[in-house]
């Protein structure tokens, strides 16, 4: 590794550990108070604190694991491909599954629709969050079994490598196909299809809002028009922010 790529490196384990924990642990007082104070949780609050503990979990595994496969091995051998690496998948792919449908639940909230199966959902959005939830978990764990049987298969094969080749086999491990293609398929390519869906389907149900009122000169519509317009960039922002997030995570 060159001092570039070092540095490179230093400052990106540097922001997972301030945006990682920091951040997340605040969020995470934040709602653990407000649930002390009410004794009761939101049903976004619940997709919230699934995420959080996810991105703070995930923090907590992933640092240790890049010093190890990057920097210095800190781990006894084939510790981190048998345990780590399986139980980080595990929270990266919660963390996906939490946000998507996060993201399903706003534009319930937030899209105006006369369909059957809108007004179905809105009136049960509350019986299904729970449901979202522990469905998010058991795909996670299914993925976390998974890889956690597939390394021990690619341990057992590969016994006799010597130990100096140990971060190239740790390397080569996260370049199989068949796990990539997995996680692809079942861990984050229907979030994302989800979260695409979503974010669609609330700016056009913005833009076709603003479109009613757009001859409506009473100051207060102008207001609600700006706001509007505020809310679709937000929103379009955040997509593309993810969308970064995605393809960084898939290039990694």
């Amino acid at each position: 590794m060159s001092s570039f790529q070092f540095i490179l490196f230093i400052l990106t384990l540097v922001d997972l550990a301030l945006g990682g924990l920091i951040s997340n642990g605040f969020i995470l007082t934040v709602i653990l108070r407000e649930w002390k104070k009410s004794r009761s949780l939101g049903s976004s609050e619940q997709f919230l604190l699934g995420l959080v503990l996810s991105n703070l979990w995930a923090s907590v595994i992933l640092i240790p694991v890049y010093i190890n496969d990057y920097i210095i091995p800190i781990f006894p051998r084939n510790f981190g491909k048998q345990i780590m690496y399986p139980l980080g998948d595990f929270l990266v792919i919660s963390r996906h599954w939490f946000t998507a449908w996060l993201c399903v639940f706003y534009c319930i909230k937030i899209v105006n629709s006369t369909h059957s199966f809108f007004l179905w959902c809105k009136l049960r959005i509350s019986w299904l969050v729970p449901r979202f939830i522990a469905g998010s978990l058991v795909v996670s764990l299914f993925f976390g079994l998974f890889m956690s049987f597939f390394t021990f298969r690619y341990i057992q094969s590969n016994i006799t490598t010597i130990d100096t080749k140990r971060n190239e086999e740790m390397f080569h491990y996260r370049k199989i196909d068949v796990p990539e293609i997995l996680f692809l398929i079942v861990g984050s390519g229907p979030p994302l299809l989800m979260i695409l869906g979503c974010s669609i389907l609330v700016v056009v149900s913005l833009c076709r809002h603003m479109y009613r009122m757009k001859y409506k000169e009473h100051f207060s519509k102008n207001l609600q028009i700006i706001a509007h317009v505020k809310a679709a960039v937000i929103i379009l922002s955040i997509l593309f922010l993810y969308l970064i997030f995605y393809v960084t995570w898939g290039l990694c």
